[in-house]
């Protein structure tokens, strides 16, 4: 048997592949992402609860709510709409009990200056409860309106 020689090349091609300008626009790409990147706030923030430096060791971090007290109450108004998107019915939900304030935004007003002085002037914070069908000329107006009785922490949210 006879073998056959491979002949060997003396000079074998070589891909041209430059690195360089690979490199360079990959380190651009990286530059670019990481003077970009801004983290969303639940992403900068993490939500801890700490235990006190003074007191007594065995007593928890957490801290106990109470819900009689004033600053932990919320005030829930809910809005309800007519057909034309107008508010028809407000009703305010208090622990003791509901307040119908009929369907004029001044009202609502009203009622919340007056549990506004009923509190001392602390004004707790409020969620304005909403039908889907509500014109949004209404929900600023609400939004206004609270904001005017001197609630600084409104939150609007969809009747669910």
């Amino acid at each position: 048997m006879a073998r056959h020689k491979r002949r060997h090349e003396d000079n074998p091609t070589e891909p041209d592949l430059p690195i360089t300008p690979m490199l360079d626009m990959s380190f651009q790409l990286m530059a670019f992402f990481i003077l970009t990147f801004r983290p969303t706030p639940s992403e900068a923030q993490l939500p801890l609860i700490l235990p006190a430096d003074k007191g007594d060791k065995t007593a928890s971090a957490v801290p106990q709510f109470d819900p009689l007290k004033e600053e932990n109450q919320e005030i829930s108004v809910q809005i309800y709409a007519a057909d034309t998107g107008a508010p028809n019915r407000i009703i305010a939900k208090l622990p003791t009990g509901d307040v119908e304030l009929g369907a004029s935004t001044t009202e609502l007003n009203k009622f919340l200056r007056d549990q506004l002085a009923s509190r001392g002037g602390k004004a707790p914070k409020l969620k304005l409860q909403m039908v889907e069908n509500l014109n949004y000329q209404y929900v600023i107006k609400l939004l206004d309106e609270s904001r005017r009785a001197g609630y600084e922490s409104v939150s609007p949210t969809l009747i669910q």
